[in-house]
Formats: C-alpha cells, structure tokens, sequence
C-alpha cells in the first residue's frame, strides 16, 4: 500500500516557499523515499479556464518570475515525478484558506467561555472580550500569530457557489439522502459583505468574489487545473472549525450540539468535485485530510470537527467511498485541563494516534496515519510548548509497530520542514516506507538537499 509525504508549494500564508524543492524532488524521483506528494495549497475560491495554462486566480504562488507564474515549471516537474512512480495531488484548503478570522474568534475560541485552550489570544490582543478583537489586531491573530503579518487577503473559506449549476446538483444529491433538512449559505459569499445576524455586524468574508461574478465553480475549475498539469489527483483539505460553531444545532446554550450542518457543506463540496472529476478527468483520484477526531463518535461540545467524517460515512457512503482519507494524527496537545486527550489515561503521542485511528478503523472507514516532522504547530509554542507532542524517535517507533500497521498507509507534513532536533524527514520518509512498501528501493533514498543559497521558509 502506499506511503506517503507531503510537499508544497506555497503554504496559504504570506510566505513563498517550494518550486526548486520541487525541481529538487523531479531530479532524484526514482529515489526519493515516498511515493505521492500532495502540491498545496490551492485557494478555494481560485477561478482556471482550461488550456490557460497559468497560477493566476488559483492561490497559488510558486516564487517563479514567468508569466505564466510558475506553470510550465510546476508541470515539468509533476511530468518527471509521475514518469518515475511519484503521484501527484494538487490540494485545496489548508488551514489558512478555511479560516474566517471573525467568526472564527466570536464562535469557535470566544464561544466556549474564557477557559478554552486558545483563550489566551483574546486576553492578550482583545483585553479580555472578543468585542476588542478586529480586523486592525487580525481578529486577536485567532487564525495565524502577529509574526505573520496577515491580512484579511490572506484567508478565504470554502464557497457555496451562486452560480453553478454542478455545485446545485451536489445540493440536491445531499438534500435526497440527509436526515436533517439542510440549510445552505450563498450568502457568505467570499469578496463581499455579509451581516453576522447574531451580532448585527457587517463582515467581508474573505476570499476571491472573481469566480462568482463569473458564475464558475471553483471545485470544478480546481479539477481542470489538475487535468491540464496532469496531476494524479486531487484532494480536499477542509478545516472549516467555525462553520460547524456558528451553524450548530441542537441544546440552546448548553450543549451538546449537532454539526449536521458542516456535514452537509462538506459532503456537497466532495459531490461537487466528485462529479467534476467524472465529467473532465475519469479515473483521476480523490483524497482528502481528516481530523483526529472526525470519526469519534460521541456528543460533541464544539470548538473542532468530530465526528464529521463518521456522519458522513453512515449518511453519504456513496461519496465516502470515493475519497482516500489521510488522517491528521499530529498538532495534539496533552493538556487536559482543557480536556485535550481522549481520556486520562490516553495523553502521549502514540496513545492518541491509535486512540483516534482507531475510530476510524472501528467506523469502517480505510485510513491513512499523520505524522509531522520538527515542532508541532499547536499548542502555541510561544504560549504552551510544553504541552506538545512532537514526534520523537521511541513515539514513532511505537507508533509504526503498534498503529501503522493496523492502517493502509502513511503521511506526513512535510518534506522540507526543519526538524527542530526531532526525527528529521528523511527518516520518517524512509522508516514510513519502509513499514508500508517493505523492501522497495525507494525506500533508502533520502530527500535531497537545497543548494544554501536557497532561502526555504516553512509556514
């Protein structure tokens, strides 16, 4: 089965990093020690005609100075890998590019009360209420740190397109087999004003109104960019914490709540691209990065997405069955004051990691195992780092004996991230393979270095 690692371009934030550790990637692609990367991240707003041939419109930046902004390069490259047994995805989302700096604060960090794990934000750049969190402090920088230097341009949602009509046949597909009466939200359109009814605040939504004014579909026009750069694949990076927040049903004030909602939003976006990859690209693969959490099944208590994908499995197992689930098992916390293990008892690393892929194990639904590589994105480094969970040596030892080889595959995030005195990429790559393909000669490749004068920032 397969093993995989993931590589980038472009992460959705304000630095560029990735087209020579691509070319990089192309020139030793017999070697390397995985077998699918994923390009990311792709706006999921992006507009593309096929045969134009160019990044404009699409999110991403690849540093390149070409006209057509890196895409003849980007296609060479995915040519060469793919010629030598690497498969290549092209990935929309990514955290940035779900996250709705506004709602995100008010519902999903500031909706809990003050004792929630990300509180510290709205103490430290909101005085203490979320009513001091605004655009001029990024929303109390809820999406990304200050160091970031983010604007509202840097963050878009997934869109519920107005004018598409592919995008009003996964409505109705979703609308024939739910179990709730769904509730869809053209309104939040990306690139224009929307009021927040429970507040009365008028908001821009962030993204790119561009592929609306030109009645396209995005999910659509994201598999025709993959058709013309002859990508494997595509994948669905959905994140959208607080659209489940601020659409959730169920007991008032109180909790627990329902995310049936989000599950039909997220459905209806698979359907989409599902259908679009029947109509332009038959046989092009469909992956998509899951939560820890999203096939634990249980009351919900808000504040992430649990329980998503299981929803979608027992309800839209048609769709389910179409995508490749890559789990992510990494950016866990072991905090428990704010309930952050699964149970007591259940707070190392590789103890969570079997906890949750198990969930997806026992809801029958085929997973691949996260890893991450170097320093933890959450907690906060600055804020809480001693409660992260890094990927050490004898964790992900445990975790390949005891979890991966219950699963079908692995990834991990990402190729040219430092280590920060963890286990380096080239090992997890070549241990990972090695577990998942066995002997193949792939296996004891390495990742090949980046010429000193290349500047490489992770974000």
């Amino acid at each position: 089965m397969m093993q995989r690692g993931n590589g980038k371009l472009r992460g959705n934030e304000s630095k560029v990093v990735g087209l020579q550790e691509l070319q990089a990637l192309a020139e030793h692609a017999a070697t390397i020690p995985v077998n699918r990367l994923w390009v990311a991240f792709f706006d999921p707003t992006l507009v593309y005609q096929p045969g134009s041939n160019t990044f404009a419109d699409t999110g991403m930046q690849t540093g390149s100075t070409e006209a057509d902004l890196g895409f003849a390069e980007v296609k060479a490259a995915i040519t060469t890998l793919q010629k030598n047994g690497v498969e290549i995805f092209l990935s929309m989302g990514g955290w940035n590019y779900n996250c709705f700096p506004a709602l995100y604060t008010r519902y999903s960090i500031g909706g809990y009360g003050t004792h929630t794990p990300n509180y510290w934000k709205i103490q430290q750049y909101g005085g203490g209420s979320v009513d001091g969190c605004k655009e001029d402090n990024m929303w109390c920088y809820s999406c990304e740190p200050e160091s970031e230097g983010t604007t509202l341009d840097s963050f878009s949602i997934f869109p519920e397109p107005k004018k598409s009509a592919r995008w009003e046949a996964a409505k109705s597909y979703v609308e024939s087999k739910a179990t709730a009466t769904p509730e869809w939200h053209s309104d939040v359109a990306p690139g224009e004003q929307w009021t927040d009814t429970k507040t009365g605040t008028s908001l821009k939504v962030p993204g790119n109104k561009k592929f609306n004014d030109m009645g396209r579909d995005p999910y659509e026009d994201f598999v025709l960019l993959a058709k013309d750069l002859g990508a494997t694949g595509v994948d669905i990076d959905y994140e959208e914490f607080w659209h489940a927040d601020y659409f959730k049903t169920g007991k008032g004030q109180t909790g627990p709540w329902e995310l049936t909602q989000t599950v039909h939003k997220y459905v209806a976006i698979a359907k989409d691209m599902i259908d679009s990859v029947d109509k332009h690209a038959p046989g092009m693969k469909i992956s998509t990065a899951a939560g820890a959490v999203g096939a634990w099944e249980g009351k919900w208590w808000g504040g992430n997405l649990k329980g998503i994908w299981l929803q979608a499995k027992k309800t839209f197992p048609e769709v389910m069955s179409r995508l490749e689930i890559n789990v992510m098992t990494y950016d866990l916390s072991d905090n428990n004051e704010f309930h952050e293990c699964p149970n007591p008892s259940t707070c190392t690393l590789d103890q969570q990691v079997e906890f949750y892929m198990k969930t997806y194990r026992d809801a029958g639904i085929p997973a691949n195992v996260g890893y991450e590589v170097g320093q933890p994105a959450y907690p906060d480094p600055t804020h809480d780092k001693s409660h992260q969970l890094p990927l050490d040596d004898d964790v992900f030892s445990t975790i390949l004996s005891k979890t991966q080889s219950q699963q079908p595959g692995g990834f991990f995030w990402e190729l040219y991230k430092k280590d920060a005195g963890h286990v380096p990429a080239t090992q997890v790559a070549q241990k990972l393979c090695k577990q998942v393909l066995g002997d193949a000669a792939r296996c004891s490749g390495s990742i090949p270095a980046i010429s000193p004068t290349t500047t490489t920032i992770t974000v």
